[in-house]
């Protein structure tokens, strides 16, 4: 295996500048960062492309093969990019509004949080005594499949901020990102020892080799500290996948331990991972939902027809160090996109091969007979994962997790297989797609009502029941439906059991002179007030819990 050498970034002085933003203002954690971009200034920074010299073609066949590896290195701006950099923007500043060093909030929480590892209880009366801000950090899950080039894009937006910032007048240093691997053995001590050997390397003041023999507790206070200390702003964990092997509850355990950095230190966190680790975020992530409070990114591989696909290709098609310099026909991109299914990395890699072989033949030209050629020779172990993608079916594709994200056949059926299975099959197939997907709505409404505590028979009938087009409205029907049947239900059963005499009386008085109690309050009160949000509805009703995500709003 592999092991990747630590992205390390650069170090800066301070230089306080003023951002624009309210929230922002008089904070020099925050106004010591680069300026916030809008999408074309992104896009320049992020490019890392070189002017291509027509007169290198004159060179030998041999060096203009050397010439052809320059694209390896070449980092084109794409949509993901700058969906990604515009999240950590976000991310990093506003995890550091609580943490202001001006003002003494970092130094009250710096308190707070490590009497919490000792005494919660007494954290949770200074926490009330002394206005302590909470936590304003959130997190980020990143999943993407293998060559799509979200580990090399994210390098790159990490390192338009650089990595350290020294903070002469406050006497401290900002380590603005710090970006690991996640251990290949899962397990929360071998994740606090990376963290702490990254902290030495970068700021020192620590000696890794002094911590190899403490327990996981003791690791886990040593690393938050280190992370307060040091003002920490986000924590990038790649290859989460390793969690997916990981037994024994230890993927839970880990990503409760995310949580807990997020929640109580207040250390944004950012989740990298290729297609296996999607059931950590659909499973695992149920009950702590700020980790992905930014959302998630999927990181995928490109379609023919997508914008990102033609940018891709009009970036490197005029680097052709071939003598005879050829349009990029109809023909050539299909060849080209055939046989890299979308896949950037192997789309660059086809294209650098198909110009070695042309590069010293008797017509020196790209064509696609030379790309079709190069993918079947020299990317031969290759060809059954991209067969798989080739065919579309889903049982096919589900063998090579690291390159399936998502299955979406009616996207990949053409009219000719229409007319195909209505006339020899009598099946209509867009029918069919529909109840497909309908079918597959209500298992996730099914589920969805059983995590709220509720039988499989319960959740089966309350979806039957309130069946919708839109899913939330569906989930939101079901979960009202579930709470006015099988409460009041469960209510009745208890009273009787508690009082048999008065349950042989007259029956209570008709439901509908029953007060709303509860979360039904919130929802009555929304329907009545739609200019209102719900966090303000439910912030009034003294619920401190993000309702909108639980009723599927």
């Amino acid at each position: 295996m592999n092991v990747r050498k630590p992205l390390r970034g650069r170090i800066e002085f301070a230089a306080y500048k003023k951002t624009g933003i309210q929230e922002y203002d008089d904070h020099p954690l925050i106004e010591a960062l680069p300026e916030i971009l809008d999408l074309q200034e992104t896009a320049k920074k992020i490019k890392l492309v070189k002017k291509f010299d027509s007169g290198e073609r004159e060179l030998s066949p041999g060096k203009r093969k050397h010439c052809v590896e320059r694209l390896s290195s070449f980092i084109i701006p794409l949509n993901k990019h700058l969906e990604v950099e515009e999240k950590l923007s976000i991310l990093i500043r506003k995890g550091y509004l609580s943490r202001n060093i001006a003002n003494g909030d970092h130094t009250r929480r710096v308190r707070n949080c490590m009497m919490r590892f000792e005494r919660p209880d007494i954290a949770d009366l200074e926490k009330e005594k002394y206005n302590i801000p909470l936590p304003t950090a959130s997190g980020l899950g990143i999943i993407g499949i293998s060559g799509a080039g979200k580990s090399t894009g994210i390098s790159r937006i990490l390192n338009l901020y650089p990595q350290v910032i020294v903070h002469t007048e406050y006497k401290v240093k900002q380590l603005v990102w710090l970006k690991i691997d996640c251990p290949v053995s899962g397990t929360i001590k071998q994740l606090c020892l990376n963290f702490i050997h990254e902290i030495s390397e970068l700021v020192g003041e620590v000696e890794y080799n002094t911590f190899m023999g403490y327990k996981t507790d003791e690791l886990i206070r040593i690393m938050s500290s280190l992370a307060l200390k040091h003002h920490l702003g986000v924590l990038v964990i790649d290859e989460i996948q390793y969690l997916y092997e990981v037994r024994s509850g230890g993927a839970a355990l880990m990503l409760n331990f995310f949580n807990t950095l997020t929640n109580t230190i207040g250390v944004p966190i950012v989740l990298i991972g290729t297609p296996k680790a999607r059931h950590l975020f659909t499973k695992e992530f149920r009950n702590i939902k700020r980790i992905t409070d930014q959302g998630s990114v999927d990181w995928d591989r490109l379609q023919q027809e997508s914008n990102d696909w033609r940018t891709l290709i009009k970036y490197i098609w005029k680097y052709q160090w071939t003598k005879k310099y050829v349009e990029c026909t109809t023909a050539i991109e299909k060849a080209l996109y055939y046989e890299s299914q979308g896949i950037p990395d192997l789309v660059i890699k086809v294209f650098k091969e198909a110009q070695k072989r042309a590069i010293g033949s008797d017509d020196e030209r790209l064509t696609e007979e030379i790309i079709h050629s190069v993918a079947q020779d020299q990317f031969r172990l290759l060809q059954p994962a991209l067969d798989a993608l080739r065919s579309g079916k889903k049982a096919e594709m589900q063998k090579y997790l690291d390159i399936f994200m998502s299955f979406e056949p009616e996207k990949m059926i053409n009219n000719e297989d229409r007319e195909l299975f209505s006339k020899e099959y009598g099946i209509e197939l867009d029918e069919a797609l529909i109840e497909q997907k309908d079918e597959q709505s209500f298992t996730e409404v099914v589920y969805w009502i059983m995590d709220m505590g509720y039988t499989g028979d319960q959740a089966k009938e309350v979806a039957l029941e309130t069946r919708a087009d839109d899913i939330s409205v569906w989930k939101k029907a079901a979960y009202t439906k579930a709470m006015n049947k099988y409460d009041n239900d469960q209510a009745s059963i208890s009273s009787k059991r508690s009082n048999p005499e008065k349950s042989k009386g007259k029956k209570s008085n008709n439901s509908s002179n029953k007060k709303t109690t509860g979360l039904m309050t919130v929802i009555d009160r929304k329907a009545k007030s739609k200019n209102t949000s719900f966090y303000l509805l439910i912030k009034q009703a003294g619920y401190v819990q993000d309702v909108r995500s639980r009723l599927g709003l």
